[in-house]
């Protein structure tokens, strides 16, 4: 069929290569056969007197051209036709089949904001509820989400979906987050024949090319399906805390506001990561992002057993990146060229303990501060930027030893702190009851991350007609 396309696309050129025309006959060859076709081609009248011109011999090249391309020209046979539509008919089966088998683990979560309108003195109708997906993790109840769709809500329902097709709502509560990697664990009390959990794939093996399934509920529209394949990997993306996400899945199955939190899917139907984010403007445009399972698994986990991430941390604050040369002289802070600038080291922290200094503030508001500790290296790993110390500290648990090396003071004089990692536990800014309690809640340092975009549900509604 293309070669026979590609014939015609040359045939119809030769019209503009010759004004004055005549027309003959041409039948290639495979006519003969009864498998070629007439083909009318277009030539100027044959004038000996007149020499052949650059138009003449290129509308001839073209007639020769197409001649090659029709030389044992075959129309399929009708069986590859029927086998063609087989094929697609079997693909067809295929993402219904998924789809089908996956609708009862993916969850449409509904949240609402009334705090929130109320300090800011408005009526609570007038912030929308937003919406986002979830799915079922286990038969415990625990549900995966991201940390952006739960994000300072108030509540927050859960509303599963029978095999038969009705439905189910619970009230969620909080299992634990984990903000630098956009994820939730809720906890709803449904009985454990009603959750299905989705297979979980190895996202480390997924290949450029391949299918990939989106389930969700984008603007509020619940069990949306939409497909693509694996666009990219490896990609980076902003966690709501401004920390990188590396290793991220780029997907061209079309994710929108409400897609958050749902599971991206492979043509086996296992779960490979977890739809969070679109470059589109308020709308899919074909480039979305997935956190890989792979990445997420250790998070959920430690969220379920623990109601925390098991993430080792020094326990300061620090900047989040080297003073430029005009924000040092305003500050007063010396210029540095790498390192971790210690800005606060909180009374019974493991940085305190380790007898870590921070930068010292005089009362005198003309005073400019004094640096303390410049943290360079970890154990045999250099530290230059925050980056860095995210990398580095991945690597040890909570309560590993590490020797901390900091350049001290104005001088900057090298020093080696032993320091024993402490354990991060953030509590989300929602009012969300958690699973383990309000005074398990209470012990973690309160998380202000700002609160993005409300994806809100959209009732689809007819044009005005003009």
């Amino acid at each position: 069929m293309l070669r026979r396309c590609l014939a015609l696309a040359f045939v119809a050129s030769c019209t503009c290569f010759a004004p004055p025309m005549f027309t003959r006959e041409f039948a290639p060859r495979s006519r003969a056969a009864g498998r070629g076709m007439p083909l009318r081609l277009f030539a100027r009248h044959d004038d000996p007197a007149s020499k052949a011109g650059r138009r003449d011999v290129l509308g001839w090249m073209t007639v020769g051209v197409a001649s090659a391309l029709l030389q044992g020209y075959q129309p399929p046979p009708a069986e590859a036709v029927i086998s063609d539509f087989a094929k697609l008919r079997e693909l067809e089966e295929l993402q219904a089949e998924i789809f089908e088998q996956s609708v009862p683990s993916v969850c449409f979560i509904s949240t609402e904001y009334t705090s929130m309108a109320q300090q800011l003195n408005l009526d609570s109708n007038s912030l929308p509820k937003g919406v986002g997906s979830g799915f079922v993790w286990d038969d415990k109840g625990h549900i995966v989400t991201n940390f952006h769709v739960i994000n300072k809500v108030d509540s927050a329902m859960v509303v599963l979906t029978k095999t038969d097709g009705t439905t189910e709502k619970y009230k969620a509560k909080l299992t634990g987050v984990d903000p630098d990697k956009d994820i939730a664990v809720l906890k709803i009390d449904a009985p454990a024949s009603l959750l299905k959990k989705l297979p979980v794939g190895d996202s480390s093996k997924i290949r450029v090319g391949q299918f990939s399934f989106a389930i969700g509920n984008p603007f509020g529209q619940d069990h949306t399906l939409t497909s693509g394949i694996i666009s990219g990997k490896n990609r980076e993306i902003t966690a709501p805390t401004g920390r990188k996400i590396k290793g991220v899945i780029q997907t061209d199955a079309a994710i929108n506001p409400g897609n958050s939190g749902g599971p991206l899917l492979n043509s086996q139907g296992q779960l490979i990561g977890i739809n969070t984010a679109s470059l589109g403007a308020g709308v899919s445009a074909g480039v979305g992002f997935a956190v890989p399972i792979d990445l997420a698994v250790p998070t959920i986990e430690q969220l379920i057993e623990f109601g925390q991430v098991q993430r080792a941390i020094l326990g300061i604050s620090y900047l989040e990146r080297v003073p430029t040369a005009s924000e040092s002289e305003r500050s007063g802070i010396p210029r540095i060229e790498k390192g971790i600038v210690v800005l606060e080291v909180p009374p019974n922290s493991p940085a305190a303990a380790a007898g870590m200094i921070a930068v010292k503030r005089s009362k005198d508001p003309k005073s400019k501060p004094e640096l303390g500790d410049v943290i360079v290296g970890i154990d045999k790993y250099e530290i230059k930027d925050p980056l860095d110390l995210s990398a580095v500290l991945a690597k040890y648990k909570p309560g590993n030893k590490v020797s901390v090396k900091v350049l001290r003071g104005p001088e900057q004089t090298p020093q080696t702190l032993a320091l024993t990692l402490g354990a991060f536990q953030g509590s989300a800014f929602t009012k969300l009851e958690n699973e383990r309690g309000a005074d398990f809640a209470a012990k973690g340092t309160p998380l202000n991350v700002p609160l993005s975009e409300i994806a809100p549900a959209i009732t689809p509604r007819m044009p005005s007609a003009n």
